[in-house]
């Protein structure tokens, strides 16, 4: 089965065009005019890291007259990552006789593997690349499903698939034995085509061309063996005369080019004997490492090196020397030197002559309060501790948290212990009615305590429940600014600023007992804000009596520089937040009004098909649809086609908390589009990633700016759901949350947690141009 990497360097070739009778053809035209652009049906061989999601996209045929497959083709195009066909490793083509069996394994009863070669005849390359795997399938009679899978790296080149067709009979099918894509039964039925062709002859293998070394007939255990010599002589003589009876090449069968007569005769025994002592074995490049490399090796003489397979020439041979950090230093290959954390220096590079740096002194943390000065690296390790760097040192150089400074200000409140009186808390800010808050002022630090403690009777049904002291210290934000805290203490803990008037957080950090943090926000000028800590859950319980509740937090601030200045939807320059307040603008960070276009008006839907986002002041729910955040939504509706279709949402991050996210315009975005499946979202239609951001002039909470992105889809037939979800890896990263349309409790979309679709109680807006 071909998931190698043998392959890793080998150029792109192009296929001969094909002969035999067509059994399958859904590409069609080589223009691409029957290629259905408008969807990409997954299929892919990853990487062992992400095998859980090899997946295949197949299609069916009649193979009413028992033909043997002697060629699959598939128009192959990509995305998320994707860059070009020229980074696929190779293709393996599978036949099945039940979808049910691709979903135990994507082997099929007949599989053949081998690397990208290019149909020369096709023209339509901008709806994808046609590749050919030409081979021997032995094919059971009836109907039979087929698929083409791209072996591709996600990590270097993204996601792959097999482009639908307007031919065919709406019917197709996808398998994930992984089961990674949450497919029940690892399967799932697709109402498209997938543009895929096969080419058969009859079951006859003399049908076949010969391999590169037609006159091995034989050998010493009666099988080739890479040699033409007695064996193959003996062979034509004992089959002389003999021809193929349909079903059977007769052995000693070998001319003429390129498939043969099927019939042993004297032509064939002077083709061995013009041939006699040939060698066939494959050859192929032993690469040695820095000592060199051997072209046209065979692997059974590359015993001391590295042999890199048929074909392969030196120039895939890739060593040198791997410095690290203790200044010691090995030779290998990039990926191994990688893998072991050092720095790579150079194919052909000894490490006699390696850009290796030598260890020097540095400081050596042994815990947060002990520090050991002009220690170097392995010494350091010896004494179980974090070597900080070269030419560092004790006295500048901080280990951890080291206690309250002797200069800070006191908190002022005792550390909170089990109460039944959950608004007792001084400096509560927000978590207290009426809200109560400490004070911070620009250069001050602040040592206080956190703790867990017992909210006796507090929970929703009278009984008792665990809450955390959280501590808010409002600071003057008048004139805006730069503003940066700092801290650490002896427990688990969450550090940030918190906008009072959004209630979120503009910046925080997470902090492990013992370690420091810092967080730098620039801040428009006004508004109400805060310095927050708490306790962080993840790390259990903390109450008063494990006296381990200290912590300290210091807030300085700075004139923020110039940046954007939006006013309404105008640029006006760049200026600084008291500036822009001054012109009643919209102070944006880091940017310049040269490269940044400030958000332009929201323009309700009118196209005659859509429901628009509730107001800011309206009861809105935004729900988050992220491939990485183990949530995905969709919206029932109702359109003959899709030329493109516009979703406005929030861009928000999410690790313990909400914040905004600063970068929504650089959230990659996947869109689907699917038919009804009793009231929920049924089979793939079409899916894309072309997805146009624009910006709005609404924001939500007075914090949570409103964001739209346009979907091309250009589907024609009708549409029942829509879906479009942000991609990321998961919590910390930029996740989209489509904003509702109706209230919490009137409307219906759907909702998909990773095990199905179900109804959620609200509608999403949307906008559709048919």
């Amino acid at each position: 089965m071909f998931k190698t990497t043998t392959l890793l360097g080998m150029a792109t070739m192009v296929s001969t065009a094909a002969a035999g009778t067509s059994m399958l053809d859904q590409i069609g035209a080589n223009d691409g005019s029957d290629v259905d652009t408008s969807n990409i049906l997954a299929s892919q061989y990853f990487e062992a890291a992400f095998s859980v999601y090899d997946i295949a996209a197949i299609d069916d045929f009649d193979n009413t007259d028992g033909l043997a497959a002697t060629s699959v083709a598939a128009c192959i195009a990509g995305w998320n990552g994707y860059t070009s066909i020229d980074a696929v490793l190779g293709v393996e083509g599978n036949f099945y006789l039940a979808i049910e069996d691709a979903a135990a394994n994507l082997d099929g009863y007949a599989t053949a593997s081998g690397p990208v070669v290019l149909d020369p005849n096709w023209t339509g390359q901008a709806n994808g690349e046609v590749v050919v795997l030409d081979s021997y399938w032995a094919l059971a009679g009836g109907v039979n499903l087929v698929t083409l899978i791209p072996v591709n790296e996600f990590g270097t080149n993204g996601q792959t698939g097999i482009t639908a067709s307007f031919l065919g009979d709406g019917a197709a099918w996808q398998a994930n034995p992984g089961g990674g894509f949450g497919m029940p039964n690892n399967w799932q039925a697709a109402t498209n085509n997938v543009s895929i062709r096969v080419v058969g002859e009859t079951g006859d293998p003399c049908s076949v061309p010969f391999g590169n070394c037609p006159t091995d007939v034989s050998g010493p255990a009666g099988t080739p063996d890479g040699f033409v010599g007695v064996d193959d002589i003996l062979a034509c003589v004992g089959t002389f005369n003999e021809t193929g009876n349909g079903t059977e090449r007769p052995q000693g069968d070998c001319y003429p080019g390129p498939a043969g007569d099927c019939t042993v005769n004297v032509d064939d025994l002077l083709s061995v004997v013009a041939t006699f002592g040939t060698d066939c074995r494959p050859r192929g490049a032993c690469c040695f490492g820095i000592a060199g490399c051997d072209e046209d090796t065979l692997e059974e003489d590359c015993s001391s090196g590295d042999w890199l397979g048929e074909d392969s020439t030196c120039a895939d041979c890739h060593a040198g020397a791997c410095c690290y950090i203790d200044g010691t230093c090995t030779e290998g290959s990039p990926a191994d030197c990688s893998n072991a954390g050092g720095t790579y220096s150079g194919d052909g590079i000894d490490c006699a002559a390696a850009n290796c740096p030598q260890p020097s002194e540095g400081a050596c943390c042994i815990t947060n309060l002990d520090c050991l000065d002009s220690l170097f690296p392995a010494d350091c390790d010896d004494f179980g501790g974090t070597y900080m760097g070269a030419g560092t040192d004790c006295m500048t150089t901080s280990c951890g948290w080291e206690g309250c400074p002797s200069d800070a200000t006191a908190e002022d409140a005792p550390c909170a212990e089990d109460t039944s009186d959950p608004n007792s808390d001084p400096n509560g800010g927000l978590n207290v009615d009426p809200p109560l808050f400490g004070a911070i002022a620009n250069g001050e630090t602040i040592c206080g305590t956190i703790s867990t403690f017992t909210c006796i009777g507090c929970a929703d049904d009278g009984t008792d429940a665990t809450y955390r002291d959280t501590d808010w210290y409002v600071f003057d934000n008048s004139a805006g600014g730069e503003w940066t805290i700092n801290g650490g203490g002896e427990t688990s803990l969450v550090m940030g600023i918190v906008d009072n008037d959004a209630l979120a957080f503009v910046d925080y950090f997470i902090l492990a007992p013992y370690e420091e943090g810092s967080a730098t926000v620039t801040l428009p000028a006004g508004g109400s804000y805060s310095v927050w800590v708490g306790f962080d859950f993840d790390g259990g319980t903390n109450p008063c009596s494990s006296n381990t509740n200290e912590y300290s937090i210091s807030l300085s601030g700075a004139a923020a520089p110039p940046s954007a200045c939006c006013v309404v939807t105008d640029c006006v320059g760049d200026l600084n937040p008291t500036e822009c307040a001054q012109l009643g603008g919209t102070y944006v960070a880091d940017e310049s009004c040269d490269t940044y276009s400030c958000p332009q008006a929201f323009v309700p839907c009118n196209t005659g098909n859509g429901q628009d986002p509730l107001g800011i002041d309206d009861s809105w729910t935004a729900g988050t649809s992220d491939t990485g955040s183990g949530y995905q939504r969709a919206m029932a509706v109702s359109a003959d086609s899709i030329s493109e279709c516009t979703i406005y949402g929030l861009g928000l991050i999410y690790s313990g908390g909400w914040s905004d996210c600063s970068t929504p315009a650089d959230m990659p975005m996947e869109w689907a589009i699917y038919a009804d499946a009793s009231g929920m979202p049924g089979s793939e239609l079409a899916s894309g990633a072309s997805v146009d951001y624009a910006g709005t002039d609404l924001v939500y909470a007075g914090a949570y700016a409103l964001h739209g992105w346009t979907c091309d889809m250009s589907y024609t037939g009708s549409v029942d759901w829509v879906n479009i979800s942000s991609v990321s890896a998961g919590q910390g990263e930029c996740w989209f949350l489509w904003m509702s349309s109706t209230p919490a409790d009137a409307g219906a979309s759907a909702i998909n947690d990773g095990t199905g679709w179900i109804a959620e109680a609200f509608n999403l807006n949307y906008c559709i141009t048919e």
